[in-house]
């Protein structure tokens, strides 16, 4: 661009008139909304945490609370109240083989988890309707598996957390854990078919059998005297 012979810059060929400013402006607002949007953090973000134990893909989705100097249980949820494990949509569990959780057989397919914190024993829902919002429990008719859990203790967890702390060949512990509360779950993938085959091969071979005491087999959560299988 060549100065003009008084010295001052010329004018640009194809001036912007002042009144058209406020329309870029807000044009380049708008097609930066987006990638602000995408920046901003959710209060509960969406988590997932898969395990695969003997074939079986146990898969856990979810959203993260945290506690943010609150204490979760029961100041955040309180006691008696049916709560997802969660936030916005309910919690899921997904296994793409039939399995036992603590000890309750649970078909092959996709759950919402529910649960019912007490002070000390926690009531667990898996219930066939995957799809409801965390502030919509859904019908009990629809209810696949209720469990009565006992809740541990450990270190504080800031923001709710699902993991395996322990995987082995044929079964898994599933933890749910926020603040310093616990709850766990015995995933075993033992088959009844293979410990009644080993059962009757010991029988077999023996002329008596008073007691066998097995420790490798599907768990059974219950007083010795009262398990039937």
């Amino acid at each position: 661009m060549t100065p003009s012979r008084s010295g001052n810059p010329p004018s640009p060929r194809f001036p912007i008139p002042y009144s058209r400013f406020p329309v870029l402006l807000g044009l380049a607002v708008l097609l930066a909304a987006p990638n602000l949007a995408g920046a901003q953090v959710m209060p509960s973000e969406k988590g997932t945490v898969t395990q695969t134990v003997d074939g079986t893909t146990i898969t856990i989705e979810y959203y993260r609370p945290v506690a943010r100097g609150r204490t979760p249980f029961p100041d955040v949820v309180h006691w008696g109240r049916m709560w997802t494990p969660g936030a916005n949509w309910a919690t899921t569990l997904e296994v793409d083989q039939p399995i036992r959780l603590n000890g309750n057989p649970v078909p092959k397919g996709k759950y919402s988890i529910w649960m019912i914190p007490q002070l000390d024993e926690w009531t667990v829902i898996l219930n066939r309707d995957a799809r409801r919002f965390h502030t919509q429990p859904p019908a009990p008719s629809d209810e696949e598996v209720r469990l009565a859990v006992k809740p541990a203790t450990g270190a504080h967890m800031e923001t709710l957390a699902f993991y395996f702390p322990v995987v082995t060949r044929d079964g898994a512990t599933l933890d749910m854990h926020w603040g310093t509360t616990i709850i766990p779950l015995k995933a075993d993938l033992g088959s009844l078919a293979e410990v009644r085959y080993m059962i009757n091969r010991v029988c077999g071979s023996l002329d008596r059998l008073d007691i066998l005491v097995n420790n490798a087999g599907t768990n059974i959560p219950e007083p010795f005297v009262e398990v039937s299988e």
